[in-house]
């Protein structure tokens, strides 16, 4: 038989997707099911006096915690999320009550008649309203609106910049955004025997839902069950626990009956978590010859009203100062990071989490060294990249790189970009983005980071059928990447047959033992080799007739380290401010590939979400805390007419932490696209100042 990792295969799970025979949460009607719709507060900050709905707070007094998160990070402060808000309301679109009726429409009307009570109070919107000495606090336990501050010092920075020829300063700002997945969430929750509850959800993370419920409600864990429905989209915003989930779960215990909540449009832009909403200075020390000798950051993180579980306010705030030096060798290195307090929507995971913003923050900076001595871009990055021959590399904030060819992939992307035509042209703006990714990071990263409600491991349960085919199970489910193909390729190649052969099933936590979930780009690490090993036993067993029904747990040593060089050539209409993106290419290395197609399909569709941060999306508050962005009348995601074609190289340099060797591809659009696209402009433009997104408007007034 020929290889099957490899094969560039059509999805396998299109078929039944294209028929109409996807099963959604909407999907799922069990007899008897009742509906039930939300009360939200439409202030951002107030005292709560009262509310008249079917369920308030005062019904959840004794019998549901509220959804903690447990951090042992020194200097973190995360106070629990309540269910149903109490005495305080902290951001518009809060959840203050629930209606329960017989259908959705019902259910909703009576939501829109519930009555309430809220005393407005001054709202928390910006960093500079956060971190003033007069702030309003969004927390009496978090003082100075600060969930975390965090410092670090690495090598000797003040001799950096005592030995330098000059120094670069510069800031960016990446806007709030919001994922915005086609399916908005959804949850559908019943009593099961054993006097539990079972869940079906939309969501990136059943078995950490699992979890949280069995926690907030009291049940035993053995008897709460939960299944991740078909996923219509999430690129991170269904990676956590939400209080809907905890609330059903609560409501169909209460009445004894199945009840379901599908998330409006509306309510999923004011409701569920934002991503990004921070700002990065930035100060280096500078040879003249363009290498970088000392760098300083520091970086604010709008988090909203609470962190989220599992994460907590962290998320951001470490991840982009712990990857601010990229792919450069720089050895001398400070930061102070500041998690934030604000009255908006908590902050969650989102496509490329703390990377993006860390990419754009130092790719700017070596564009700015480049205008500053007089040296191409190019060469100022090629200067500055840690050499091929010092992997493996350990970064100085501690990011092991196994494995990579960082100037290999900028020479790829150069040629076949055209680099030195285009430059000659001089008719368009360039943008270059260079960076490094950690994926499918196992226990020890997070319990490093202190985030103990992450397992950080993946497991995979393979079965042969009576019939012969393969049943493969895991903790990691689809969320529309492509991952039933690429774990049945997976499978089939270690078992010995074809993928048609394989059927790989949506996670169900009373099927397959704990894991973490799908996020942080795991699938084609953690997952893959979860589901290797175990189809690799369960052909050992076979031919021995043994057990036909293997287990396996996937602990990685450390994350993998997937790169990437991504090149744009922008056209800016200076009389309108408007945007087209005329060339694009990306040089990438995320070890072999299991799946071509399916890696290529998440490149463009990362570079897709990347022409919305850089061009088009913005979460926008008003000054009391609404919401002014609460429709894609208001919200702009990029359209087909606004993504470009690309070209995308491939190159291979197999990570050492396990045996696949494969690295991640999901994020890598987006980290790099934002700042390849943003950079193009900037340069089309020659902008002082890089505050996204790059909107006509901005543009043109300067």
């Amino acid at each position: 038989m020929t290889a099957v990792i490899g094969r560039s295969l059509r999805r396998l799970e299109d078929p039944r997707l294209l028929r109409g025979e996807g099963r959604f949460v909407d999907d799922l009607q069990p007899p008897g099911c009742l509906h039930v719709a939300m009360v939200r507060s439409p202030f951002a900050s107030g005292r709560l006096a009262g509310v008249e709905a079917t369920f308030t707070a005062a019904d959840l007094e004794g019998s549901c915690r509220p959804l903690g998160v447990h951090l042992t990070t020194p200097g973190v402060v995360s106070p629990a999320r309540p269910i149903l808000a109490a005495e305080r309301v902290r951001f518009a679109g809060e959840l203050i009550g629930a209606v329960v009726a017989a259908t959705r429409y019902e259910a909703a009307d009576a939501a829109q008649a519930a009555a309430f009570e809220i005393e407005a109070l001054p709202a928390v919107i910006s960093f500079e309203d956060a971190l003033a000495d007069s702030a309003h606090l969004v927390h009496d336990a978090v003082p100075g609106n600060l969930y975390f501050t965090g410092h670090r010092s690495y090598g000797e920075v003040a001799a950096a910049f005592r030995k330098a020829d000059l120094v670069v300063e510069g800031e960016v700002t990446h806007p709030r955004v919001a994922p915005a997945p086609i399916e908005p969430r959804g949850v559908l929750a019943m009593p099961n025997d054993a006097e539990g509850v079972t869940v079906w959800t939309s969501t990136q993370v059943p078995h950490l839902v699992a979890d949280a419920i069995a926690e907030c409600l009291d049940l035993d864990r053995q008897t709460v069950r939960v299944v991740a429905a078909d996923v219509g989209g999430a690129f991170g915003g269904k990676a956590q626990v939400y209080p809907e989930e905890i609330l059903l779960a609560w409501i169909a215990r209460r009445v004894k009956a199945p009840v379901k909540w599908i998330e409006t449009r509306s309510e999923h832009m004011q409701a569920a978590s934002h991503a990004r909403d921070q700002r990065v200075r930035f100060e280096a020390a500078i040879r003249k010859d363009g290498r970088v000798l000392g760098l300083k950051a520091t970086v604010y993180s709008s988090v909203g009203a609470y962190g989220v579980r599992p994460f907590g306010p962290l998320l951001d705030p470490l991840g982009t100062a712990g990857l601010m030096t990229g792919p450069y060798d720089i050895r001398d290195y400070e930061y102070t990071t500041y998690a934030v307090a604000t009255n908006k929507s908590p902050e969650g995971p989102y496509r490329g989490v703390g990377m993006v913003t860390a990419v754009l923050a130092h790719e700017r900076l070596i564009d700015l060294i480049a205008a500053r001595v007089g040296i191409d871009p190019l060469e100022v990055r090629r200067l500055n990249f840690v050499p091929r021959e010092r992997m493996p590399y350990r970064t100085v904030t501690g990011h092991p790189y196994e494995s990579g060819d960082y100037a290999a992939a900028l020479d790829a992307a150069a040629r076949v970009f055209g680099y030195d035509e285009m430059k000659k042209t001089g008719a368009t703006g360039i943008g270059v983005a260079s960076y490094v990714e950690y994926t499918g990071a196992g226990s020890a990263t997070f319990k490093g980071r202190g985030m103990l409600d992450i397992p950080g491991v993946d497991t995979a349960r393979v079965s042969m059928a009576d019939d012969g085919r393969l049943r493969v199970q895991t903790s990691s489910p689809a969320i529309g990447q492509g991952m039933h193909t690429t774990l049945a390729q997976v499978a089939a190649e270690a078992f010995g047959t074809e993928p048609e052969n394989v059927d790989v099933e949506q996670t169900d936590t009373a099927s397959v033992g704990s894991g973490t979930g799908t996020f942080m780009s795991r699938g084609s690490v953690g997952a893959a080799t979860s589901v290797f090993r175990a189809a690799s036993l369960l052909r050992e067993l076979a031919q021995e007739s043994g057990e036909l029904d293997v287990t396996v747990m996937y602990d990685a040593a450390q994350a993998s380290h997937p790169y990437a060089t991504h090149m744009c050539a922008v056209e800016v209409d200076r009389e309108t401010g408007a945007v087209q993106v005329v060339r694009y290419v990306v040089a990438e290395d995320c070890g072999p590939l299991i799946n071509p197609k399916v890696v290529e399909g998440q490149v463009e569709g990362g570079v897709a979400q990347a022409v919305g941060a850089a061009l088009l999306e913005e979460v926008v508050y008003g000054p009391d805390g609404e919401l002014r962005t609460g429709t894609f009348l208001d919200y702009m995601v990029p359209s087909i007419a606004e993504v470009p074609g690309m070209v995308i190289e491939h190159l291979e340099t197999p990570s050492t932490v396990h045996e696949l060797g494969t690295k991640g591809a999901g994020e890598g659009g987006t980290i790099g696209g934002t700042a390849a696209i943003a950079g193009a402009v900037a340069d089309a433009m020659s902008l002082a100042e890089l505050r996204l997104p790059l909107t006509p408007d901005r543009l043109v007034s300067g």
